[in-house]
């Protein structure tokens, strides 16, 4: 996926390149135990912001005609987002998607701006998709805050919203954002402290935080989460990563379901670690014998620590067969120390993802016993097996449940 020049590096979408396909499979697991939340909604903040300006957008064009109504709300909520962004640099947040311009342009005090979906005035090299309404809106739909394509706030958004808003002149807002003429940075100045006031209303952020952390009522094993987080933040000393809230978590779920779950995302990372450090080592080593990779794995590393208990049978849905027998070709070999069967399903995989994807492997056999290496990873080095053993690659939208609770909550959890 391209990405054009000043698009904030937050927005990017993570796995974006996944040579392996290994997305799919982080995904599945994750979303059996976080249903709302993705790798990039990992601030409250955005999602007060998002829900106010959510409500104020669909106000503004309730009148409509609904075949003209969609494409209004955005372009106001573009609008929105955009004084948003410069209020909340000006109170000094710097957690802003589209930062970039935002500091470019705020940066000498006699400039002005405009609020506007052109090049000129949007955030972003493309807002609609990378800002708040084409990333964050699914979460809050899928936690029932807003719904339909207008992201018209659900009663549970509406009535967070309204407490966002109780302070704030509505209409003054509007017509800031909504008309053409430039502002000058010292006539948002006075506004900046107000509005940061308003998105961080502690009733607000308490509903909302509430609302995204307890996932839907279908989603029971995030309802399960959330009580055992919150049990966490009054006893725990605090979380260090991942692995620790994943620890941490299941020491408090008396093996129950959710234990079995996160317990299963701890063993199909295991594997992805593994299956990435020797893909991505093979992408350094073009013209290289096989047979000269396979010796180098074969003394540094054991895979014993791979479990017994997994298996990617229940993948054949989301992968299709081809793909999970090579991956069940795959943790064998690892299980059974055999490198070069390893190397070789790892290039099978490659080619076929690549193949679904209209594209070339990146990484081939020429001979039956060289690599050449399409797409080179010049920086790839080999982890040691402690690294191995523990390193993630992949959060399973964990992060930004942690980042959320961290913020909601008032501590200073950590993701790594």
């Amino acid at each position: 996926m391209p990405f054009l020049s000043l698009l904030d590096d937050r927005a990017k979408p993570k796995g974006s390149r996944d040579p392996l396909g290994f997305e799919l499979i982080w995904t599945h697991y994750g979303r059996q135990v976080i249903g709302n939340l993705t790798t990039i909604t990992g601030s409250l903040t955005n999602f007060a912001v998002a829900i106010l300006g959510f409500k104020w957008a669909n106000d503004l064009h309730a009148h409509l005609p609904e075949a003209d109504r969609q494409s209004r709300i955005r372009d106001s909520f573009l609008r929105y987002e955009q004084l948003a962004a410069y209020l909340r640099y000006l109170s000094g947040d710097t957690q802003i998607m589209g930062i970039t311009r935002v500091q470019q342009r705020m940066r000498d005090k006699k400039s002005r701006v405009n609020f506007g979906i052109g090049a000129d005035s949007q955030i972003l090299s493309d807002q609609a998709s990378y800002g708040l309404w084409g990333l964050y809106s699914s979460a809050m739909r899928d936690a029932g805050l807003v719904q339909g394509d207008i992201r018209l706030p659900t009663p549970i958004g509406l009535a967070i919203a309204e407490k966002i808003e109780h302070k704030l002149d509505q209409p003054y807002f509007i017509d800031m954002f909504s008309s053409v003429k430039p502002l000058a940075i010292d006539e948002l100045e006075p506004l900046a402290s107000t509005f940061k006031r308003a998105i961080n209303n502690i009733e607000a952020r308490r509903d909302l935080m509430h609302t995204l952390m307890g996932g839907t009522q279908h989603k029971q094993m995030q309802q399960k989460l959330w009580l055992l987080t919150q049990d966490m933040s009054k006893e725990s000393s605090g979380v260090n990563g991942i692995p620790d809230f994943i620890t941490q978590v299941k020491a408090r779920s008396n093996g129950s379901d959710l234990a079995q779950r996160l317990t299963e995302i701890e063993w199909v990372e295991r594997v992805l670690v593994a299956a990435n450090n020797i893909f991505n080592y093979c992408r350094r080593k073009d013209g290289a014998m096989v047979a000269e990779i396979v010796s180098e794995l074969e003394q540094r590393y054991s895979y014993s620590h791979l479990s017994d208990g997994l298996s990617f049978e229940g993948l054949r849905d989301v992968l299709g067969v081809q793909r999970v027998d090579i991956l069940q070709r795959l943790l064998q070999a690892l299980r059974n120390h055999n490198q070069y069967e390893a190397v070789m399903a790892l290039l099978e995989l490659n080619r076929i993802v690549m193949e679904l994807r209209g594209g070339c492997p990146w990484v081939e056999l020429e001979s039956g016993s060289t690599l050449r290496v399409k797409v080179p990873n010049e920086t790839a080095a080999l982890l040691d097996q402690v690294e191995l053993e523990s390193q993630w690659d992949y959060d399973y939208f964990i992060a930004s449940y942690i980042n959320i609770a961290s913020q909601g909550l008032g501590l200073s959890w950590k993701t790594q």
